[in-house]
């Protein structure tokens, strides 16, 4: 029986509520039996720590180089800040010495090559720190603004313009920032937009990467799972939860071939007494007749094959045997079974009289009285007579077109149309 699919640390130890950091790549492992692929994987990452860091970063300003920790004022137009690393940005504070009625600045944040306008506005106020929501960033640029003037006039409009700044702080979130996830060394299949937040991420597509890395190593035990961040901020494995695709049924085994449609299972007990054989009586059956023997329900056992004594008269004779059940003194309409047969003959005046045998598809029970009827679509054939009719045989009857059903006219006082009966697991035939 299979164990359950597991996630391990590098330690080898499970990796559930763990934390982890992923600057360096952590390679977890997903144990799944030999051979098997996962129906699916429910894996879930947050943020092990959501506390703010504030930094007062070195500036790159028309300034000059400088850090603003609050001991002394620049005049700055525009500022530029990096910080080395991607993290998640949550809020700025500049302070401006003695600074006009209306101020701020427009701030932009770098990353992953683009520059983008903080969210969810691009203009702050200076003098109180600014929050939104946590950004991935790895540089900051802003621009100072004062109030425009017509003249002397204010117009309420802020433009760039020189602005005295005192501090300049950046609040940095503990959230792992530029997380991927990847199977081995493959191009990662999840990379979550923003840094990871607390509430729990579910990791999608895991599933569908494993099972397509299990079908190039089928007989791999251990699924590798590489996670990469872009800092050393820790995140906890919430979740994680995965199931086996079903495996397929056993092949059946073999089914013996039923073997040739004209032969006589093995082990079959006759059910009738051969007849006498040497008659030269037969009935005739082709388009326009046809003949039937009439028999009793068969106590034990099951109908397995069943053999006429017939000559054909022609070189293709095509034909059907039908076994009908019994409704009063005539067959039902419907044939409960029906085989196709056909006989070729080379030379149909010198052919003769030979037993066709028909194997039924499978041992057909019979507990009521039945008929077996032969008609001939193409051709014609001799079904041969036998004067002394077996205690098992009813009777034997013909037909003409779509006629009665008559009794055989001879020969002798109980004629009957030669048949065997083969049956499995039956009492064997008396004379």
């Amino acid at each position: 029986m299979d164990g359950p699919v597991t996630l391990c640390g590098p330690d080898g130890l499970p990796a559930g509520k763990r934390q982890f950091t992923a600057a360096d790549g952590l390679r977890l492992t997903v144990g799944v039996p030999p051979g098997r692929r996962l129906a699916y994987a429910r894996l879930q990452l947050a943020a092990a720590d959501g506390s703010v860091q504030t930094i007062q970063p070195a500036l790159q300003s028309d300034a000059g180089d400088k850090t603003l920790d609050g001991n002394a004022a620049v005049t700055l137009r525009w500022a530029t800040a990096d910080w080395g690393e991607e993290r998640a940005v949550t809020g700025l504070t500049v302070i401006a010495d003695n600074p006009p009625p209306r101020n701020g600045l427009r701030a932009r944040l770098f990353n992953r090559g683009n520059w983008l306008p903080v969210m969810p506005l691009d203009t702050l106020p200076t003098g109180s720190r600014q929050g939104f929501p946590p950004q991935s960033a790895s540089r900051l640029s802003v621009e100072t603004l004062v109030e425009g003037k017509v003249g002397d006039t204010a117009t309420g409009v802020l433009i760039p313009g020189p602005l005295a700044i005192k501090q300049l702080s950046i609040h940095l979130s503990q959230q792992p920032c530029g997380l991927t996830v990847a199977v081995d060394d493959d191009a990662p299949f999840f990379t979550p937009d923003g840094p990871l937040p607390l509430t729990p991420v579910e990791v999608s597509g895991l599933a569908r990467a494993l099972n397509r890395y299990r079908s190039d190593h089928p007989q791999s035990v251990s699924l590798p799972l590489l996670i990469r961040c872009a800092g050393h901020q820790a995140f906890v494995v919430s979740a994680f939860e995965a199931g086996l695709e079903p495996l397929p049924p056993p092949p059946a085994p073999p089914v013996p071939p039923p073997g040739p449609a004209d032969t006589a299972r093995p082990g079959e007990q006759p059910w009738l007494p051969e007849g006498q054989g040497s008659t030269a009586l037969a009935r005739l059956c082709d388009s326009h007749h046809a003949a039937a023997v009439v028999l009793p329900p068969i106590e034990s056992g099951a109908l397995s094959s069943i053999a006429l004594r017939l000559r054909p008269l022609g070189q293709t004779t095509r034909g059907q045997l039908c076994i009908h059940l019994a409704n009063g003194a005539l067959p039902q309409q419907n044939p409960l079974l029906a085989m196709d047969f056909e006989l070729l003959a080379d030379e149909p005046s010198t052919a003769a009289s030979a037993w066709l045998t028909a194997r039924l598809p499978a041992p057909q029970t019979l507990a009521g009285t039945w008929w077996l009827v032969c008609r001939v679509r193409e051709g014609a054939v001799l079904w041969y007579a036998d004067p002394d009719r077996p205690p098992r045989v009813t009777d034997s009857r013909y037909q003409t077109a779509d006629g009665p059903w008559l009794p055989l006219d001879g020969p002798g006082e109980a004629p009957w149309l030669q048949l065997r009966v083969g049956v499995l697991d039956a009492a064997p035939a008396t004379t």
